[in-house]
């Protein structure tokens, strides 16, 4: 992957991140498997034309966030 690639993933997880806190903080709390696929499906539109899965994205948001690869 090339560092351009990798900055666009993370810019691109950085604003989908974003997305879903402001969706989740929303009162009554609504159900994360309701919430969440739809955002992260619109975000990964913005990057699928460089070759990039939903997958690699989706690990992509969990390691910047701590969710990967982190020592509990």
């Amino acid at each position: 992957m090339t560092p351009e690639q990798e900055n666009a993933i993370r810019a691109q997880g950085r604003k989908c991140v974003d997305e879903i806190r402001q969706a989740l903080k929303a009162r009554p709390k609504p159900k994360w498997n309701v919430v969440v696929p739809p955002i992260l499906k619109k975000h990964h539109q913005k990057i699928a034309p460089m070759g990039i899965s939903l997958v690699a994205f989706v690990s992509s948001i969990g390691r910047m966030n701590g969710r990967y690869g982190v020592e509990s």
